[in-house]
């Protein structure tokens, strides 16, 4: 019986999605077709039920349609209970439907019965709080399909929401059951067999006491669970009795609640198989004993620490395999997902609790469990060839096999994953932008992109200004019109259709010029640090090589922003003033924004926007620069260097030769060299005011000169004063 419920589990799934997608009732003619219209003024439940004139009431309609025909019933409220007296055939079912608004029988008589008959679809049709018994009691019926909508009983009420006494080969798909206080959600007695429960959601009230209320109860032979959604329930979401035989729970996710997830007490042949049971507190999965050839395969079993469960019982086995259960219930291909995993009680044999290993040696049972965080474990490791095991999972997808990922699982398809919903990963679209100043464009970069289980088709680049460029190739350049910010979008699409969009900002701002900040405390270049391994600013550099040269840029309202070129990253201050400045980001914000101030002496400072303080240079090279000063001192002050003004020589027009520097700093400046090296280039500070001093390279001194003018220049000085300030000549 089950394989055959299963192989039409397809069918009946597109059947019930077709209905739902149907459009508004056609106005049938030919007698198919009988209209339940309260609203309108010529209904009367004595007429002929056509669409001009309809019935006023459901039960008026129950009662003269027949096999083949049809009931649209108009959205709204009706205050009846409904029984069903009339029978359709296999070949033309009676067919019950409610507006796409759903239609509602409400008040504490309101239901459905059917009684006796055979051939009847319900459909979009809501009990929402019956209080006189079950909102929805089919009791010796067969081939009853009931799909969409929903029932519950009203606050308050205890019992069962929908009844299923002596039914066989029907299907419940694509309505909620819920209730205040129930015992029960759905229950299938004894005689109930062939009964398909498609992707159902039953929720239950999560403070009953501990083991009354119960999701789903199973009695009857045949009967089948899929792709539900159940939480809350106190006793177990799903509960088998040891009257039943040949029961399959599949591809279901289970919330949160006190109870067990999936209790089979003492059943035969059920077959537990792909469920996502998550955060029971009494246990996940229980097979008690007196239960037989029970398959525990496939599922996955969350377990969140913090989740609240009261004690007793607090946190439960998350598979328990009692008494003579023990002898072959089949447990293996489960991941027990814990955010902290070789716990030695996630597993109960015979009543002992005990972890895998422990577990494996009692049981030998589980050899492919996997008690690690994470989903990952699951993917492509289930065993395919489990009983009741689907190749959709519980929304309908295909098993995929992914190709960056191992095969590691059992039977026809070993890619398959655990638990209740197959992943299927699509794109992960990564992407860097780097802004060019000079030209005004940005490279974005988008190879680091991680593809889905499809290959990487196009790469689709939005850069903001209405300029959209897609390609098979994953890094494009664009040059803006208008230096501003801008929002950069990529969408990666997969050979499967799958995509992924992800957005990043990137400021592409004016270039002022190209300079590097000389500390005056140590005579040191700003630069990425190169003693650190984050991305830290510091003064550590003698010379203005690449990785000291920053962009000055036009932030707007009189501030700056500063650009490390080696970079391709904008200099960042944190807002308290107490972290290290950084160079990550390719956006300019307040963060990003400083005051340049020029200082009397021809120096420059700079003030942070974000913490409203100074950088500071220490005179220690391995300390980075922050924005922590509350004023202006000697380690808040920078000489600025063009870059062009680095390394410059000067040449002596009386012997062509170039000016050179002592590198001990004894002798003076003299015009002997005949070709330029370190000792003969100068890196010009630029004081202001058409001022500038010489830093020579040879000893990494500035240039002075004699104040009475009778001895010559000499590069020995480490600060600048009068005698080392000079005006460039035309």
């Amino acid at each position: 019986m089950r394989k055959t419920l299963l192989a039409g589990l397809a069918t009946a799934a597109l059947t019930s999605g077709s209905l739902l997608a149907l459009a508004a009732p056609a106005q049938a003619a030919d007698g198919t077709t009988l209209y339940v219209r309260p609203t309108v003024t010529t209904c009367s439940d004595a007429g002929p039920g056509t669409y001009d004139q309809p019935f006023c009431t459901i039960g008026a309609a129950a009662s003269v349609v027949s096999a083949g025909q049809t009931v649209e019933i108009s959205g709204g409220v009706y205050r009846e209970h409904v029984t069903l007296t009339r029978s359709g055939t296999p070949d033309a079912p009676i067919v019950f439907r409610g507006g796409p608004s759903y239609s509602q029988l409400i008040g504490g008589a309101g239901g459905i019965t059917i009684d006796g008959q055979h051939d009847i679809r319900i459909e979009r049709i809501q009990v929402p709080g019956a209080a006189d018994g079950p909102a929805l009691d089919i009791r010796n019926a067969a081939r009853i399909t009931v799909d969409g909508g929903g029932y519950s009983l009203t606050s308050g009420a205890t019992g069962t929401v929908v009844r299923l006494s002596g039914v066989t080969d029907s299907v419940l798909s694509h309505f909620f059951v819920s209730g205040s206080s129930l015992t029960t959600g759905v229950s299938l007695d004894d005689a109930t067999s062939g009964v398909l429960m498609s992707s159902m959601n039953v929720t239950g009230n999560p403070i009953d006491p501990i083991e009354q209320s119960v999701g789903i109860r199973v009695e009857g032979s045949g009967n089948t669970i899929v792709g539900g959604s159940l939480g809350r329930f106190t006793g177990a979401a799903v509960s088998v009795a040891p009257s039943a035989r040949g029961t399959t729970v599949v591809n279901n996710d289970i919330g949160e609640g006190l109870g067990y997830g999936v209790h089979n007490a003492g059943a035969t042949g059920t077959a537990i198989t792909n469920n996502t049971v998550t955060d029971r507190c009494l246990g996940g999965v229980r097979v008690d004993a007196g239960s037989t050839g029970v398959s525990v395969q496939n599922n996955r079993l969350v377990k969140n620490p913090n989740h609240s469960c009261p004690s007793p019982p607090g946190h439960g086995a998350q598979i328990a395999v009692d008494g003579g259960a023990t002898a072959d219930t089949v447990v293996d291909y489960n991941l027990i997902d814990r955010y902290t995993p070789g716990s030695s009680t996630i597993y109960a044999w015979n009543g002992a609790p005990m972890g895998l290993a422990a577990f494996r040696a009692a049981s030998g049972q589980a050899a492919h469990d996997l008690d690690t965080p994470g989903p990952t474990g699951g993917y492509d490791s289930a065993n395919s060839a489990a009983p009741g095991f689907l190749t959709t999972d519980r929304f309908g997808t295909a098993r995929v096999d992914d190709p960056a990922v191992p095969n590691t699982g059992a039977g026809p398809q070993p890619y398959a994953d655990r638990g209740a919903v197959e992943t299927v990963r699509g794109p992960d679209t990564r992407f860097a932008l780097t802004p060019d100043l000079d030209t005004g464009s940005v490279t974005v970069d988008a190879s680091t992109t991680v593809p889905g289980v499809a290959p990487i088709a196009t790469y689709r680049f939005d850069f903001g200004d209405g300029t959209v460029v897609t390609q098979d190739t994953p890094v494009a350049t664009h040059r803006y019109a208008t230096r501003n910010t801008y929002s950069v979008s990529v969408r990666v699409t997969g050979t499967d259709g799958r995509k992924d969009d992800t957005t990043h900002g990137v400021s592409v701002l004016p270039r002022t010029g190209t300079v590097g900040l000389l500390t005056t405390s140590a005579l040191r270049y700003v630069a990425q640090m190169a003693n650190v391994p984050w991305p830290a600013l510091g003064a550590d550099r003698p010379d203005l090589g690449p990785a000291a040269q920053l962009d000055l840029v036009d932030a707007g309202d009189g501030k700056v922003a500063l650009f490390l070129r080696s970079a391709g990253r904008y200099v960042t201050a944190d807002t308290a003033g107490l972290a290290a400045l950084t160079y990550e980001t390719v956006v300019v914000g307040d963060t990003e924004r400083f005051t340049l101030i020029r200082n009397a002496d021809g120096t420059v400072s700079l003030k942070s926007l974000a913490s409203g303080k100074y950088v500071t240079a220490t005179a220690n090279a391995t300390t980075p620069l922050v924005a922590n000063g509350k004023t202006v001192g000697a380690e808040q002050k920078f000489y600025r260097v063009d870059v062009a003004n680095a390394g410059r020589t000067l040449k002596a027009g009386a012997n062509g030769r170039f000016v050179t520097a002592d590198s001990a700093s004894v002798k003076p400046l003299i015009a002997s060299g005949t070709s330029a090296g370190a000792a003969q280039r100068f890196d010009v500070l630029d004081l202001g005011g058409g001022k500038v001093a010489l830093l020579a390279w040879a000893n990494r001194l500035i240039v002075t000169a004699d104040g009475a003018g009778a001895k010559p220049l000499i590069a020995n000085r480490t600060s600048i004063g009068p005698w080392e300030k000079f005006t460039l000549g035309g």
